[in-house]
């Protein structure tokens, strides 16, 4: 792997809990929502910052969607591509400025569908008032990147514990 870079890293806040288990080893995925608001960071865009979609998405499922392409599941698949140039996570804890910060490997990018908290996929339809329909089988979900994590490369500790 390369050394951290801005062009290869990517600059996530985190929560102390979670920053502490990825600096001991004993977290080794972190999770985070694709949505409208942060696809860009996550998937590869074209020229004009619409996400690369996998050609098993026909122009019929293009027009379905409509402007809810992100949620986009058809079949359970997930319809993007990952940036490829992510290699390593630089996390901070919270806003402060004075805060703790580490970066980390990173060894893959695997979607997931989000699941509520009985454990169930978050798949719905999307009926004709714009309402969201819980659906198993939806054709709509909310998509996580999952980052697999490697070894803490930098890590710098200030907060007093």
């Amino acid at each position: 792997m390369q050394k951290p870079t801005k062009q290869n890293s990517l600059y996530l806040t985190i929560k102390q809990v979670y920053f502490d288990q990825i600096v001991a080893g004993t977290k080794t995925e972190e999770y985070r929502e694709i949505s409208p608001n942060t696809y860009k960071k996550y998937l590869q865009c074209d020229s004009d910052g619409y996400p690369l979609i996998a050609d098993f998405i026909t122009d019929d499922d293009r027009d379905f969607y409509g402007p809810d392409w992100i949620m986009a599941c058809k079949d359970g698949k997930f319809p993007f591509f990952f940036r490829t140039d992510i290699q390593y996570l630089n996390l901070a804890v919270g806003y402060n400025k004075v805060r703790d910060t580490a970066t980390v490997e990173v060894t893959d990018i695997t979607p997931l569908i989000a699941k509520n908290p009985k454990g169930a996929e978050l798949r719905f339809d999307i009926d004709e008032k714009g309402g969201l329909q819980p659906n198993p089988q939806g054709r709509f979900c909310m998509w996580q990147a999952v980052f697999h994590l490697g070894k803490v490369v930098e890590k710098n500790i200030v907060s007093k514990r």
